[in-house]
């Protein structure tokens, strides 16, 4: 026979969505018959409803790839777009570079053609050597503004020029001798040092010097 305790524990479970044990054709007869039970399904209901209602919902946890990238992106357009501006004047300077290099190379070999290689060969031979570098230089030039990638492979060459050149010309600068020629090369081979190494840099990507220097001194990153 079925009680009092039995039917209530099968109302429980049935408020809450589990199998009660019992069937409901029975369950509903003793409840039809049954005061007290029928008053502890009432209050079982209404309790279940008040825990329902105050139920707090699970969190929402956002969706952290959006966030990311919607802050992300803005900073790395406009790093994208700096590197694309410093590109076209990097090269666009290379370019003016190896024109005033290849101009004064065409002048010097002008120069070279009126003087007798019999009468001075020496002075001769050094303004065609000079011509040679020039011209050379604006080739290496021109090119790198065609192929930024060589422009690593280019660097040194021309800081090692300008690196020697300036410590041949030192005295003469420092006494006032320098004649305007000789800080005319200076100057050139300066700033395409310079050129270069912002472009350089600029193709490496933003941090640049920053990895290296952790490199150099063994800076875990």
């Amino acid at each position: 026979m079925v009680d009092c305790s039995s039917i209530q524990a099968a109302l429980s479970a049935r408020l809450d969505g589990e199998p009660a044990g019992i069937e409901d054709e029975i369950i509903d007869a003793h409840l039809a018959n049954c005061e007290d039970c029928r008053n502890f399904y009432d209050q079982a209901a209404q309790l279940n409803r008040l825990i329902n209602f105050c139920a707090v919902p699970p969190p929402v946890t956002p969706n952290l790839s959006e966030i990311i990238l919607a802050e992300v992106e803005p900073a790395w357009r406009r790093h994208a777009n700096a590197r694309v501006v410093w590109s076209i004047l990097s090269r666009t300077a290379l370019v003016v570079l190896a024109l005033l290099y290849l101009a004064w190379g065409i002048n010097m070999l002008g120069e070279a053609t009126s003087i007798s290689i019999q009468e001075d060969p020496l002075s001769s031979r050094l303004i065609a050597e000079g011509a040679a570098l020039r011209i050379g230089l604006a080739a290496g030039l021109g090119f790198a503004a065609w192929k930024p990638q060589i422009i690593g492979g280019l660097l040194p060459v021309v800081a090692t020029m300008w690196t020697f050149s300036m410590g041949f010309a030192a005295q003469d600068l420092v006494f006032g001798r320098a004649d305007y020629e000789t800080l005319s090369a200076l100057g050139l081979l300066f700033i395409s040092t310079a050129v270069l190494f912002a472009a350089w840099i600029n193709s490496l990507g933003n941090g640049a010097l920053r990895r290296t220097w952790r490199s150099i001194n063994a800076t875990p990153a």
